[in-house]
């Protein structure tokens, strides 16, 4: 999975976005870059209680996400990581 440009990869590109990721781990990265058995357990558990699970967007939802994210970047956030080249 792309993780870091997740939002244009992702939920940009296919209209989904991840529910329930546990706030600490935040911004949605690779797990294997978060730490020890402590920081991955919460994940997860979420997933194996899906609690942590893909939802469609609506139209209405990804267009403003979409927005967001625009804003966001042009904010000085960076949302949308370079590209290698």
């Amino acid at each position: 999975m792309n993780y870091d440009n997740f939002e244009r990869s992702i939920v940009e590109h296919y209209g989904i976005t991840l529910v329930g990721w546990p706030s600490d781990l935040l911004p949605i990265h690779n797990p294997s870059a978060v730490g020890g058995w402590e920081q991955v357990q919460p994940l997860l558990d979420a997933l194996e209680s899906h609690a942590c699970h893909w939802e469609q967007l609506s139209e209405e939802k990804l267009v403003a996400r979409i927005a967001s994210n625009q804003a966001r970047q042009a904010n000085g956030e960076c949302v949308y990581k370079p590209r290698k080249k």
